[in-house]
């Protein structure tokens, strides 16, 4: 090779370019001017072209177009400077594909300290930058499958120090990339859970037990992120390890959020626990109605276990009883709507029927197809006696199981409706107990009860099945007879009635008797309202009661009168008290032989202002039927003992005052007291009163009036 003359400047001994060039690497020598003049065979023979055509500024022809400016651009300006440099280019190769070559220069001076030019070795880094490229863009395209991942991925190293990860594993974790990058497990911005929801201890970490094993680990790992809220995770932990030394490198974790599918879990877990448990029959089927799945509750109800149907349809259970327009309105319903609900009468496996609230709802799939019907029901067998019980009960009286107010009057407007399209009467029967409240009082109400019982039941034999009972309450009735063609027919049902209850009625061991004070009112005759109808029924039973009771009388207008003087006469008798119409008028006792006056009997008379002098047997029989006769009985007592002591300080101390007891007054539990306390206040003995009753009201309950009587005669 032709080596160019040296300059004065040069000192060849400092540079013998003979030692470079065979040297495998490219090396070239510029001088003061930039210009190069030297480049060794190496390089020659890698660009194919001669010492000649290089030197100066010809080797920058073989520099890429690409690379030119910034080559040339950098080599000028460390010669200005004259600092060594660094650069990477491509170098047209003498088969004219342009490689990479790294050209590393640095000045150089003589011996005298003078700078004397570059020297500059090349190497060929094609290969390395091929591969760097590759490995970049294996990264790249990993980093992009990372971020593309619908998983989050965790790269720790064997210290457990977070190196890589992904766009989701900070989201599924809740953290900031700058919260990642300082993240540590234990640094309590998360905390950890197991399956069964409880703390998760840091060493039992899926990663960590990967790393402290050296093996493949996975579970489920419940997270609370910082803003509180809770993610499910399934962690897929896998070490990795050094190819040559086989020493544990890392750990590589991926995150699959699972909370959707856990809470999906839990509610499938839920459904089949509420389906296992329900007390109410499910049947699951497909679309063509074939039966997939029965719970407990459906054999409990039907009879039928679960391989007793499955695979068949629910018109195994069909009674019959329904026809083809209920079932087409039900799968209208089922069609359009996608559920139905109702009642409807099945049959068991034994054969029997059975109500049932049955709910059936459609099951469609993403493109709207029914998949599934699912059937919901339960025995309503008590439900619908509860309802019966419910609705007899508000119709009909509960003691005696006769119709109530409500139930007659619908039976009494359909009763006349009918009466007034054919032409036919209408018998309405007021019937009143006649003096059950002395038994009532006298022997207590569960004795009065059973008597009401036992008098119902004679009522409903004494009439006709489409006649109609009704018990008004207390001891009041109410009988409707229809179709009859004269009144002699009504009156011959109340003589039958009065004739049933001429026997004694065995009540509790004890014969007790009671009769009925009847009042008959006819359609049309005597109105055509139901309201009418009663009234006059009730003022011919007032009627019945003050001739006498026991007995039955027709409604007449003329009654209205009286029942008019009757209302009066009451409401006059409710304030005489208070307006001190009352008085007691004296009647003596004379002892016969002497010819002395023994004693007194008080006698009640009554001054209305209104209505004049009142005879007691006017008012007595009235008070005691509107209840009057108690507060009346008490103050003839009172004022009877108040005269008696009057008589008593003025010396006639061996007289006696007689006060009439009324049946009820007698059967009054309060009597006893009420004598004990007259006597009291007015300072008497007991001696001084004496207490008349009639032989019959003492004899209607034997036992309690012994006890009474026993009472007033240990007072003296």
């Amino acid at each position: 090779m032709d080596v160019p003359p040296s300059s004065a400047g040069d000192d060849l001994r400092d540079f013998p370019t003979s030692l470079f060039e065979h040297f495998p690497t490219l090396i070239w020598r510029a001088g003061t001017d930039t210009k190069c003049n030297y480049f060794n065979q190496t390089w020659l023979d890698f660009t194919g072209r001669s010492l000649a055509e290089e030197v100066g500024d010809g080797w920058t022809r073989g520099v890429h177009s690409e690379d030119f400016d910034r080559c040339v651009r950098t080599y000028l300006e460390h010669f200005a400077v004259r600092t060594p440099f660094e650069m990477e280019y491509r170098l047209r190769r003498h088969d004219g594909e342009y490689r990479w070559i790294i050209d590393a220069g640095r000045p150089i001076y003589a011996r005298n300290g003078e700078f004397a030019g570059y020297i500059g070795s090349c190497l060929d880094i094609t290969d390395r930058r091929n591969t760097e490229a590759e490995l970049r863009d294996r990264e790249q395209h990993m980093r992009t499958l990372l971020s593309a991942m619908g998983e989050g991925v965790i790269l720790r190293d064997a210290a457990g120090q977070v190196q890589s990860y992904n766009n989701a594993a900070a989201e599924l974790l809740g953290l900031t990339p700058d919260e990642m990058d300082r993240w540590q497990t234990d640094d309590g911005r998360l905390r950890y859970f197991d399956e069964n929801g409880d703390l998760c201890p840091h060493h039992h970490l899926p990663f960590v037990r990967a790393l402290t094993s050296g093996k493949h680990k996975t579970g489920t790992l419940g997270i609370e992120r910082p803003d509180g809220s809770r993610r499910w995770l399934w962690i897929n932990a896998k070490p990795f390890f050094d190819d040559k030394s086989g020493e544990l490198r890392g750990v590589v974790s991926t995150l699959a959020d699972i909370t959707l599918g856990r809470e999906h879990e839990e509610q499938r877990r839920l459904a089949l626990t509420v389906f296992r448990n329900s007390v109410e029959a499910i049947i699951v089927t497909d679309a063509e109605e074939r039966i997939l799945s029965v719970n407990q509750a459906f054999t409990e109800v039907t009879g039928y276990a679960a391989e007793d149907v499955i695979g068949k349809t629910p018109r195994l259970l069909g009674s019959g009883t329904h026809g083809r327009e209920f079932y087409e309105a039900m799968w209208r319903d089922l069609r359009i709507l996608g559920a139905w609900k109702g009642e409807i009468q099945d049959r068991r496996k034994d054969g029997s029927l059975y109500p049932a609230s049955l709910s059936i709802s459609t099951v469609r799939d993403s493109n709207g197809r029914i998949t599934h019907y699912v059937a919901v029901f339960s025995d309503i067998t008590e439900r619908k006696a509860s309802e019966a019980r419910i609705a007899y009960l508000a119709q009909h009286d509960a003691l005696t199981g006769l119709p109530n107010r409500a139930l007659l009057k619908d039976r009494l407007d359909q009763a006349l409706a009918q009466a007034t399209r054919l032409g036919k009467r209408i018998a309405l029967m007021f019937l009143d107990l006649d003096r059950f409240k002395t038994i009532n009082d006298s022997l207590g109400h569960a004795t009065g009860d059973k008597l009401l019982q036992s008098v119902a039941a004679r009522l409903r034999q004494s009439v006709r099945e489409t006649d109609t009972v009704s018990r008004q309450g207390g001891d009041e009735f109410i009988i409707v007879l229809t179709g009859i063609d004269s009144p002699d027919e009504a009156g011959r049902v109340a003589a039958k009635i009065l004739d049933q209850l001429d026997p004694a009625f065995e009540v509790d061991g004890q014969q007790l008797r009671t009769s009925f004070s009847i009042g008959i009112a006819l359609f049309p005759e005597d109105g055509v309202s139901p309201e009418t109808l009663m009234k006059n029924a009730d003022t011919a039973m007032y009627h019945a009661k003050e001739s006498g009771r026991n007995t039955y009388r027709f409604f007449d207008e003329r009654m209205n009168v009286n029942t008019l003087e009757r209302l009066q006469l009451e409401n006059g008798l409710r304030q005489a008290i208070g307006r001190q119409e009352l008085r007691l008028a004296y009647q003596a006792q004379v002892d016969l032989a002497s010819g002395r006056i023994i004693g007194l009997e008080a006698l009640l008379r009554w001054a209305s202002e209104p209505l004049g002098n009142v005879p007691p047997s006017r008012f007595i029989p009235l008070a005691e039927e509107c209840g009057l006769i108690i507060p009346i009985g008490d103050w003839v007592l009172n004022e009877a003992c108040r005269q008696m002591r009057l008589w008593y300080v003025q010396g006639y101390e061996d007289w006696r005052i007689a006060v009439n007891l009324s049946a009820l007054q007698f059967c009054h539990a309060g009597l006893v007291n009420s004598v004990a306390t007259a006597l009291e206040r007015h300072q008497l003995p007991a001696n001084s009163l004496t207490l008349e009753i009639t032989e019959t009201t003492a004899m209607s309950d034997a036992d309690a009036s012994m006890t009474v009587l026993q009472q007033l005669s240990d007072m003296g």
